[in-house]
């Protein structure tokens, strides 16, 4: 075995395990909450993080078969954190001076 392989190898373990304590941490942010915007972040992350252990997968193969894959996990998360920051907008009430937002949390 070469020194480049075991390099790359000690690369890729710390690559991995860095990844899965950030996978750990964002599951901890969602089911903990206690808001839906501290569980839309911790999704955003664990997206966030399927997309770079996808993209790390195709650069070590060197292939380019999962881009559609990244493309459609990219734009379901745009999409998710754009539909709750549309539930999540201040009132549309006029006395209301817009310093308060109405969380589905709140309105029940």
């Amino acid at each position: 075995m070469s020194a480049a392989v075991v390099v790359m190898g000690i690369g890729i373990a710390l690559v991995l395990a860095l990844l899965g304590v950030a996978l750990g941490l964002a599951v901890f942010r969602i089911v903990r909450g206690p808001t839906i915007l501290d569980r839309m972040i911790g999704s955003d992350m664990v997206l966030t993080t399927a997309l770079i252990v996808i993209g790390a997968a195709m650069v070590v193969r060197q292939d380019l078969t999962g881009i559609p894959v990244l493309v459609v996990i990219a734009a379901t998360s745009v999409f998710a954190t754009i539909a709750v920051a549309r539930a999540v907008t201040p009132s549309s009430d006029p006395s209301d001076d817009g310093l308060t937002a109405t969380t589905p949390e709140e309105r029940s």
